[in-house]
């Protein structure tokens, strides 16, 4: 049974989503917060293995809290997936690199959101291609250490960044890499990984400057 955790603004978005949770088979809606600060004082408890999160809340956004879902195992790391209201908003790049494992664009149909969820639970993600060009746009400032890097974009991984910024869809790209597009969203994921630990980095390495 996935346990997935809700914080909302709005309690009647809530209430549709968790009925959409419980009505699918091996779901369960573990809690709901409209607040950073409740959904702190309520995660631990709850054990969730997916937070799903509006990006912006009253006290606050989103994207705090994802870095200490990532850095603590106080709520035991669940994956998460933001829900934003535009692909152009500059604070959703900002919660995948602060630890989200997707997004989930508000407005799109009930099966999209079983959908998304489906997809961050088996570890993958989607990219669009105004994210695409900003997570490109980003490796390309800060080039590596060393051209074998493991923990920056690979020659296959860059070239997927390019197709996507270029509005290839996930089946296109499987079938040019001869992978399946589960694969792809797989490598999507990595990226953001790999994003992650690239800003998590300069931090560091910031704090030790």
């Amino acid at each position: 049974m996935s346990r997935i955790f809700l914080i909302v603004n709005d309690p009647l978005v809530a209430g549709r989503m968790r009925s959409l949770i419980d009505a699918q088979g091996g779901w369960q809606a573990v809690g709901w917060a409209a607040t950073l600060a409740q959904a702190r004082s309520s995660l631990a408890a709850a054990r969730p293995d997916l937070v799903l999160a509006d990006l912006q809340l009253a006290d606050g956004w989103s994207s705090t809290l994802l870095a200490e879902l990532t850095g603590s195992a106080r709520y035991g790391r669940p994956k998460s997936l933001v829900i934003t209201l535009s692909l152009d908003d500059s604070q959703l790049l900002e919660a995948l690199c602060s630890g989200a494992d997707g997004y989930f664009v508000q407005g799109q149909s009930p099966q999209a959101l079983v959908a998304a969820i489906e997809q961050t639970l088996a570890g993958g993600a989607e990219m669009a291609p105004a994210i695409a060009r900003q997570v490109k746009a980003h490796f390309e400032a800060t080039p590596p250490a060393a051209d074998d890097d493991p923990l920056r974009p690979s020659g296959s991984e860059r070239l997927m960044l390019q197709w996507i910024a270029e509005g290839f869809l996930p089946h296109e790209i499987a079938r040019d890499l001869r992978i399946t597009p589960r694969e792809v969203a797989q490598r999507v994921r990595q990226l953001y990984r790999k994003l992650q630990f690239d800003r998590r980095t300069a931090a560091l390495s910031l704090k030790l400057a």
